[in-house]
């Protein structure tokens, strides 16, 4: 069950491969770097010091897995990468390291698909089984939760949130947090339109909370009322809901503020 390494990949001693690992050619892994069991890496790919992958992921080719952060204050400090099991890493995937200021620590979960040109910067943290279309980029510090999709080409700003099953279209610019449930989509400026409701019925959601959910974003996007009033007329009505819940505590911890209508 050892690795199958080809000839022309340069794997520091100080690196630990799991057995079952494939290797293609001209892959580099530094020191201090972990490939658990059953990992697939395509040619190209470069594996910085300060990686920990888990098990059973895929590596495309010309992967740039755990390099350092772009950030101008980073010093070189000695800093971390950690992705969980079972993810999918299409062509050209960048992914960097934290920064001591951040926290020193990006992290990835499971299960999630990040295509061709996808970008995770430093210092953020992603769930599990989300989906990075073509080209769509997390600037430093941002927070993506489960079940998150975000468009081709999309682009989040730094220290914002995109909530669990939240759905955002090809080319938006997210300059705030996006809400749970729901699809924002546009750049100037982005905007949320409502639950994602055919894919949280694919989700398995039921026709009762899909339905609270509805009812809720009419509040929140009726013209006569601002969002304090808004979701004090939510929590009277349709408060006890879960996903109801979830979407008021997101609005209520967001820092920057989240994207409406």
């Amino acid at each position: 069950m050892g690795a199958k390494v080809h000839t022309t990949a340069v794997i520091d001693p100080a690196a630990e491969i799991g057995d079952g690992v494939v290797v293609g050619p001209y892959t580099v892994i530094e020191a201090d770097v972990v490939i658990g069991t059953g990992c697939e890496i395509g040619p190209f790919c470069r594996f910085g010091s300060g990686t920990a992958v888990g098990a059973g992921n895929r590596f495309e080719s010309h992967c740039s897995v755990g390099a350092p952060p772009q950030d101008l204050k980073y010093a070189g400090e000695k800093t971390r990468l950690v992705i969980g099991d079972e993810n999918v890493f299409r062509e050209f995937v960048t992914l960097h390291r934290g920064t001591a200021d951040g926290g020193g620590l990006t992290t990835i979960t499971d299960k999630s698909l990040f295509m061709a040109y996808a970008h995770v910067a430093h210092d953020c943290n992603v769930g599990s089984q989300t989906i990075f279309a073509n080209g769509a980029t997390l600037a430093g510090h941002v927070d993506v939760a489960d079940f998150a999709t975000i468009g081709a080409f999309s682009a989040i700003h730094q220290f914002s949130r995109v909530g669990t099953y939240a759905f955002l279209g090809g080319f938006t610019a997210a300059s705030k947090d996006c809400l749970p449930f729901m699809s924002t989509v546009g750049n100037r400026p982005a905007k949320c339109y409502g639950p994602n409701t055919i894919g949280l019925e694919r989700r398995g959601f039921s026709e009762e909370s899909r339905k609270a959910l509805k009812q809720m974003w009419r509040l929140l996007h009726n013209p006569k009322l601002n969002t304090s009033q808004a979701i004090e007329l939510i929590e009277k009505e349709l408060g006890g809901q879960e996903e109801v819940d979830l979407v008021l505590e997101f609005i209520a911890t967001s820092e920057r503020g989240v994207i409406l209508g």
